[in-house]
Parts: structure tokens; sequence; C-alpha cells
């Protein structure tokens, strides 16, 4: 197992903190999401410090920071959920009060633009979630939803992802990094980058046309990451063909994430349910998984709590 530390459990009325660190919280999807989950935990937030615009973000920089990192230093708040993504917290991300994450664990829920918080929470030693944010939560199936209670509050570990398609076969085991593709790239070559050393990388993406989707997994090579990691799990690229005439142009984007990664000495598999389409299972982010790509199974070694 990792020396990650797994944040306690949840359980049901535990005191949750929600945090728009990123972009503009849409307020009626935000109350769905509210709706969905009442009943489950304590959901405490501030409706000025959601609500608050600057352009295209939450609100500016220096208090959205501010929000973040008190809710990550209280000794009350469990865990945090994202509102929403869309941008902003690459802006804020140097600033992250690492000590206080690491003197106070608690599962951080997000993805998409939430990507580079989760990987900071990777690199300080914590284990988060790649999971929905609030303003998603209302759109996604019930097991969906289940599987975030599922790693929030058990800590035995358990089959992730099945039905999984290889492209290579194999096996592999380590550390679950990854996200949203493009947010994730921004991080490579700086001094934030995660350690993708045996890691198992998994990858979504939205509204990326397919030039750019080789672009970036060109760019995640040149980085020597792709021959860094043990393995590789493609989630939803949704909306990311390229129209002419009502008409889907070649090469798609599962064309080109084939192309790029089927030459990898490492297994990979494509189908996962998680990232901005209709399904968005929860995965523990730092902890050790196993893939076994011929099974189309991903398996949690250990949970995201204790």
């Amino acid at each position: 197992m990792s020396d990650i530390i797994r944040p306690r459990h949840l359980r049901p009325g535990d005191r949750v903190q929600v945090v728009a660190a990123s972009g503009p919280v849409d307020q009626d999807r935000f109350a769905a999401g509210i709706r969905a989950l009442e009943g489950r935990y304590d959901l405490c937030f501030e409706e000025p410090d959601l609500f608050a615009r600057k352009g295209f973000l939450a609100g500016d920089d220096a208090h959205r920071l501010e929000v973040l990192n008190a809710a990550i230093a209280d000794p009350e708040c469990r865990a945090i959920f994202l509102a929403r993504g869309g941008y902003g917290l690459l802006r804020i991300l140097p600033q992250v009060d690492r000590d206080a994450l690491i003197a106070q664990p608690k599962p951080i829920v997000g993805f998409s633009d939430a990507t580079v918080l989760l990987a900071t929470c990777a690199k300080a030693g914590v284990a988060a979630i790649h999971g929905p944010m609030i303003s998603q939560f209302a759109a996604l199936p019930m097991e969906d939803r289940e599987s975030l209670f599922t790693l929030l509050e058990n800590p035995e570990p358990g089959v992730l992802l099945t039905g999984l398609e290889a492209v290579v076969t194999g096996v592999a085991r380590g550390p679950l990094l990854g996200g949203n593709l493009e947010v994730l790239s921004r991080l490579l070559g700086t001094p934030l980058q995660p350690d993708f050393e045996g890691a198992v990388l998994f990858l979504e993406e939205v509204g990326e046309l397919p030039y750019r989707i080789d672009r970036l997994l060109t760019h995640f090579e040149l980085a020597g990451v792709l021959s860094q990691i043990a393995g590789v799990v493609i989630g939803d690229f949704a909306d990311c063909d390229e129209m002419e005439d009502g008409v889907v142009q070649h090469p798609t984007p599962r064309e080109v994430l084939v192309e790029r990664l089927e030459r990898l000495a490492v297994p990979v598999v494509l189908g996962g349910t998680f990232g901005h389409g209709d399904r968005n299972t929860a995965l523990p982010y730092g902890t050790v998984v196993h893939l076994d790509a011929a099974n189309g199974t991903l398996v949690a070694l250990e949970g995201a709590v204790s």
C-alpha cells in the first residue's frame, strides 16, 4: 500500500463545506445539486461567496483563496465539495495551504478545473476524490451518486470501473493520478506537476477537437509522462467531435486516442464512465489501484478514506 494520508471517512450528517474556487456558479444547477444531496451531509456555504462573479471567475483571487484555505484549515469540516468547474484554480494554486491540508486532512471532491487541486493534494501526500461537483450532481444517475458516497464513507477497497475496452492488454498497479487532459497539461514542467512515476493515468476531456487532443497527448509524451506511467484509463471525451455539415470528421477523438496510446508498452483501456458526459463515477485520487486491461476492470487496493 502507499504512504498517502487517507482522511477519516464521513458519516451521514457530517459537516461538508461547499466552495466556489473556479468559475461563476449557476444558481439553478447548484440548487438542484443541493436538493439531491440534502439529508446526507450538513452542507455549509455562504451564498455571497458562492454566487460572486468577477468576469469568468467566482469572485476575485484573494477571496476565493481565503474561502478555500479556511475550509481546508477548519477542524470541524470533514470534506470539501467544489461547487462547479470552469476556470480559476490554477491562478490561486501556489497559495493553497498545503500545511493545513496535511494537518487537517479531509477529502476534497471535484473534477474538471479541480484537477489541479486534486493533483496538489496528491503531491502533498493526501488522498482526494475525482468526482461530481454540486452543479453536476443532480443530473447524474443514482449509481454515480452512490459511487461518491461509497468512496467518502467506506474505507474498504473495491471495484471502481468495469467493462473497460482494452487497447493494450496487460496489468498495472500504482497510484491513480490524472483528470482533465487540458487542465492537467498546465502543470507539466512546473513545480506543481505531480509525480507520474509508476502511476495509473486516467484522463477525460470536453470540447477539445481531435487535433487539440493529439497535441495535448504529444505534450505529455514530450514531457516524459507517457514513459513513466504504469497504465492508462480513458474516460469520457464529450463534445470533442469535429463536425462539418452535420457529419463527424476523421480522425475522431477515439481514433486519435488509440493512435497515440496503442504504441505504449503499458496497459491502456477506453470506456471509463467518468468525465463531463452523462456519467461521472467517483474515483479515488492518489491511492493505489489495480488495472486489468484484459478483464476490463479498475480496482481500488486501498480506500480513499480511512
